[in-house]
């Protein structure tokens, strides 16, 4: 019996029938014929039955494969299967121990361009995605979306002159808008929004999501415009008062909640969130992005109501994109044990593209974009104090309850203080090697931090728009032109070994993966100023925190993020070779395909 299977090797030439695709037209080649596989069937039992009639198998050909893996860094073929990689190769011949006995395809419509790893954004939001992609855009930067195209509005008399245009073309009650921001767009309270539209109820977004100003008629039409009224609405949802303030109109961070409610029926509407999810989806095909994760599920309606939608959209037939599920940990029942509380989320929310994870999301201190954030010595230039999400002693209780349940961390955190006490919080936890942390955001730190984030293992998903976006506006207002230099230190932390991915956090930045990496491999700002040159991220970084390293932040690096037999075959195909062009011109590079579990879109 040793000698069999080379006398089969030897005797037996199992059908084999090619397709070539692409310009070379369609070529048929065929083997003996497959009834000398039945023959022998009977000899070998059912396993080599099997094996007669495999899947089909797809190649594709690309001048470069980029794999981002460090043993084998190019190819010119990848062979894929069944939706996973079965292998790579320089030359087609070397991939035929897969094509024996198999249908396959060689597609050479990408024989001129260059594949990458499917792209990933690691942390989005589907449902703040949906309910913003609704909405009309009056923001201190330009925004190309599925719905139009938002030119940034730089002062406070363009973007009064945008809000009135936009106001007039509206029928919407409440007429709602997103990105106002105070440093470009002036100060805004309830009073001059009463100036710009008396009687029609409105609310304006902050260009952090974290904050709205509205108006007396949508006070009045929520039922909030008496100060007792408010205060009663402030304390039902457990915020802060200090977050919520009657007379400029405001509620912001844990008041954000108050507001959100009155809005639902309106911004959560099923054909608006299924609207606002597809074209979010656009955006991901467009950009290369088949991967993302779900930063905080469940912050408009709950962890079911959420779910049930985006497992319904990423199921869609013909669908080309994947998502994980993130819970909120101070929205997961106080009496409920975590692990079977996950367990039943999963199953009735897990499926082939929808992942849920034991994986959990923490909230430390306030927005970055609106100078929310808990600064440490010397604080603010102005003096003003920033906001907790959760209070110190509450995030650590947390932190302890879900450590001790098994669960990987992911910790939106974004100024020093904040990151002090959430690194003081970990540091109380024992040890356990099958748990990661993430840092979310991750907007100021220290050097002396990024040490001690280097020493604990620790992951970062960074927001590098900050630095593109605020960079100026933050030297004059808030932090000083030192620390305005030195928001997103990311090459220190590449310096470090961290491993690091970037990420959009939509609409905090545009998914655009290589938008992300160029802003982090060369930190201009929009008024095209250099800052901290030495904290910009090496070419090879910036692509890796887009793939592999992006991958690896969410625990997925198993299955995406790298051109590897056995992993899911994914891949954006690019007009250009980012090692070719450099970092200088990563925003200039087009995605003109993608390819989705071995489907080119």
């Amino acid at each position: 019996m040793a000698r069999l299977p080379n006398l089969l090797f030897d005797t037996l030439k199992l059908e084999r029938t090619f397709r070539v695709t692409g310009t070379w037209g369609l070529v048929m080649i065929s083997r003996r014929s497959s009834l000398q596989l039945l023959s022998v069937g009977a000899l070998m039992g059912p396993t080599l039955v099997r094996a007669a009639t495999p899947s089909a198998v797809t190649i594709y050909e690309a001048r470069r494969i980029i794999t981002m893996e460090p043993s084998l860094p190019t190819a010119r073929f990848v062979a894929v299967a069944d939706g996973i990689i079965l292998g790579l190769a320089e030359r087609l011949a070397d991939l035929e121990p897969w094509t024996a006995g198999r249908t396959v395809t060689v597609d050479r419509r990408f024989a001129d361009k260059v594949l990458m790893p499917g792209l990933i954004d690691p942390h989005v939001h589907p449902m703040q995605a949906a309910v913003m992609l609704n909405l009309p855009f009056i923001a201190p930067d330009d925004w190309q979306l599925p719905t139009g195209n938002f030119p940034g509005a730089h002062t406070p008399q363009a973007w009064r002159s945008r809000f009135v245009e936009l106001l007039s073309q509206s029928n919407d009650k409440p007429f709602i808008c997103w990105g106002y921001h105070e440093l470009f767009h002036g100060p805004l309270d309830r009073r001059e929004l009463d100036q710009l539209a008396p009687d029609r109820p409105v609310v304006v977004w902050q260009r952090s999501f974290h904050e709205i100003f509205v108006n007396t008629a949508a006070l009045k039409g929520w039922g909030l415009d008496q100060s007792d009224a408010f205060a009663a609405a402030l304390a039902a949802a457990n915020a802060d008062p200090a977050h919520g303030d009657l007379d400029r109109g405001i509620l912001s961070e844990t008041a954000l909640a108050v507001g959100l409610a009155k809005l639902r029926p309106v911004v959560f509407a099923p054909e608006r969130i299924r609207r606002g999810i597809g074209l979010m989806q656009q955006m991901m095909a467009a950009k290369g992005v088949t991967t993302v994760s779900d930063m905080a599920t469940g912050v408009f309606a709950g962890f079911d109501a959420e779910a049930a939608m985006i497992r319904a959209a990423f199921e869609r037939p013909g669908g080309a994109s994947r998502a994980m599920l993130m819970p909120i940990a101070g929205q997961v029942p106080s009496d409920a044990d975590p692990g079977q509380w996950l367990g039943a989320m999963r199953g009735k929310y897990a499926s082939a593209h929808v992942r849920v994870d034991r994986r959990v999301k923490f909230f430390a201190d306030g927005a970055f974009f609106a100078q929310n954030m808990r600064m440490g010595p010397p604080g603010y230039t102005d003096g003003h104090v920033g906001k907790w999400l959760t209070e110190p002693v509450d995030l650590n209780a947390q932190f302890r309850r879900f450590w001790n349940a098994g669960f990987s961390f992911h910790i939106h955190v974004n100024g020093d203080e904040g990151l002090d006490v959430v690194l003081d919080g970990l540091a109380a936890l024992p040890p356990r090697r099958d748990q990661t942390i993430t840092l979310e955001h991750l907007g100021y730190s220290t050097e002396a931090q990024n040490r001690r984030i280097a020493r604990m293992g620790l992951m970062v998903s960074a927001q590098p728009n900050y630095i593109r976006v605020l960079g100026d506006a933050y030297a004059t207002h808030g932090l000083g032109v030192d620390r305005a230099a030195l928001m997103n230190r990311l090459g220190s932390l590449e310096a470090k070994g961290v491993p690091l991915g970037l990420h959009s956090d939509f609409n905090m930045a545009p998914i655009d993966p290589l938008y992300l990496a160029w802003i982090a491999a060369n930190r201009l700002t929009l008024e095209g100023n250099l800052k901290a040159p030495e904290e910009r991220l090496t070419l090879s970084k910036a692509l890796r925190a887009i793939t592999i390293e992006a991958a690896q932040v969410i625990g997925m690096d198993h299955l995406v993020g790298s051109v590897s037999p056995g992993k899911m075959a994914d891949f954006a195909v690019l007009d250009q070779d980012p090692f070719k062009t450099g970092g200088k011109e990563l925003r200039d590079i087009h995605v003109e395909h993608m390819i989705f579990e071995g489907r080119a879109i």
